[in-house]
């Protein structure tokens, strides 16, 4: 009997498809990016804008930009130029929202320490779920946001989009995904 006449039908999983490689444009653009990005923190760090500290943070960057070429993804292909202003500046809004999230949390992790009975109130758990984020950049983004808000730690990720976070007790693990995922996903969608 085959697979066909049980009913089966057997498919190519789309996650066994290889990505396409982005192309120079996009890593020129990508790269050009992290330099400018690298070199603005130099300038706000040092403080120093003499032409051989400039030169000097020149150097460094370029050489950090070049050693970094294959660690991060090229999405610059991906995003057309406005949109990667659009986004630019909406992380900048995210960013206050993320550290506000993260002082509650500290003082939700302040009343668990100091809980006359802690084992009524921590429940510890790993929760999954599956998030709508499809980029690489996105889903790191949601990660490293998960795990800077402390009572929660993201044990795995993966490219298809399925989360597993650890949470040490019931109002940690009931937030996810929530708001985070809906403003990173704001940040991150191509018009």
């Amino acid at each position: 009997m085959s697979l066909y006449e049980q009913g089966i039908t057997v498919t190519k999983r789309p996650d066994n498809v290889r990505p396409k490689k982005p192309g120079l444009k996009s890593r020129i653009i990508g790269l050009g990016f992290r330099f400018l990005a690298l070199m603005a923190m130099w300038a706000l760090l040092s403080g120093m804008y003499d032409a051989f500290h400039l030169s000097l943070g020149v150097f460094c960057c370029a050489l950090v930009t070049w050693l970094s070429m294959d660690m991060f993804p090229a999405e610059g292909e991906v995003w057309p130029m406005s949109a990667l202003l659009r986004s630019a500046v909406r992380v900048t809004g995210y960013a206050p929202w993320l550290i506000w999230q993260i002082v509650v949390a500290n003082v939700r992790m302040l009343r668990l320490a100091f809980h006359p009975n802690p084992k009524k109130v921590i429940n510890p758990r790993i929760v999954t779920f599956k998030t709508r984020l499809r980029s690489k950049l996105a889903l790191t983004m949601l990660a490293n946001s998960i795990t800077l808000t402390p009572g929660t730690i993201t044990v795995m990720i993966d490219e298809r989009g399925y989360v597993a976070v650890h949470s040490i007790d019931d109002a940690s693990a009931e937030g996810m995904p929530g708001e985070m995922e809906r403003k990173i996903k704001d940040i991150f969608e191509v018009d």
